[in-house]
């Protein structure tokens, strides 16, 4: 009984995603007919960002530094690499991203650095750089910070930047892309609990030493999980990343592993160690390690990690 109540309520998540999925694709196709006129309206002078602060800008900015991966990868997307003038040492996509001036970190940039390049614009995000944005400003520089944590946050944000620069067409373009592209593993995910079949239970490592550092409810990446048609292990913590003891996790045995994997972190051979045979996924076969800035970088490339999530959680499809 229990596990028939569990199911209908995944069955109205997944239509409820699905429908906000529609819905958003409708709103923005429709606004495309009118994309011209939008285009020539004032642009306005005053913007909120996602900490709520007020940044003053009056003109499209014509030299921009990006303080965060993601805010470069959106950039980049809208069509406005000509006026990226530093990035940090972390953005490495696209490939022109590389050919930029570098700002230092994306935990510690550098200040002094990024006032020498003049910047009409910096483009930050919050959590641990919402302590340097005051430091910015007091030096002069006009500071927008976007902090997006679901995929829809996602959209929004491409959207905001794209008022922000000017950029709203090609933005509205990105978004449609992306959107459609969820709609479509939205409905794979309905019509596949329309069947029968169970989401499966999910377990995402960030890092593990000893102990494993997972995701929470909070997390992006949870949030692809739900959408992708999975059930997160992880989700029993509000937060977004929390450490996740060995023990605990035995006792889940997830039926599917995920990893992210690339500069931060190497997970290396998960199936050889010691004691992790007595877990589903590993006996099953079912550990999948996936580019971890598709899942951690809230931008553009956000759908292709939806994407990948889902294909290793229903591989059949």
């Amino acid at each position: 009984m229990i596990e028939k109540e569990e199911a209908e309520v995944g069955k109205k998540i997944v239509a409820a995603a699905l429908a906000a999925m529609v819905l958003v694709s409708t709103i923005i196709l429709a606004g495309c007919g009118g994309a011209q006129k939008e285009e020539n309206a004032a642009r306005p002078a005053v913007f909120t960002d996602d900490l709520g602060r007020e940044v003053s800008l009056e003109e499209a900015p014509s030299r921009v530094v990006s303080v965060s991966p993601a805010c470069t990868e959106i950039l980049f997307a809208l069509g406005l690499g000509e006026k990226v003038v530093g990035v940090t040492e972390y953005c490495d996509y696209p490939e022109e991203a590389l050919e930029k001036e570098k700002i230092g970190t994306f935990t510690t940039p550098n200040l002094e650095a990024i006032v020498a390049l003049q910047p009409d614009l910096v483009l930050a995000t919050g959590g641990v750089q919402a302590e340097v944005l005051g430091r910015m400003e007091e030096l002069g520089l006009t500071v927008y910070a976007v902090n997006p944590t679901t995929f829809d946050e996602t959209l929004a944000t491409i959207l905001e930047v794209g008022e922000l620069t000017g950029a709203n067409k090609r933005a509205r373009e990105v978004v449609t892309d992306m959107n459609q592209r969820a709609v479509k593993v939205a409905r794979r995910v309905s019509e596949m609990e329309a069947a029968g079949k169970a989401r499966p239970r999910v377990f995402f490592e960030i890092y593990y030493e000893n102990n494993v550092w997972t995701v929470g409810k909070g997390s992006v990446i949870s949030d692809l999980i739900r959408l992708a048609g999975g059930e997160n292990i992880g989700d029993t913590e509000s937060g977004d990343y929390y450490e996740f003891s060995v023990e605990a996790l035995m006792s889940q045995n997830p039926q599917v592993y995920l990893v992210g994997s690339g500069s931060m972190f190497k997970p290396g051979d998960i199936t050889s160690r010691p004691g992790w045979d007595r877990m589903e996924a590993v006996r099953s076969g079912r550990v999948y390690v996936i580019e971890e800035n598709l899942l951690y970088r809230t931008g553009p490339r956000l759908i292709d990690g939806l994407e990948a999530v889902h294909a290793a959680l229903y591989p059949e499809e």
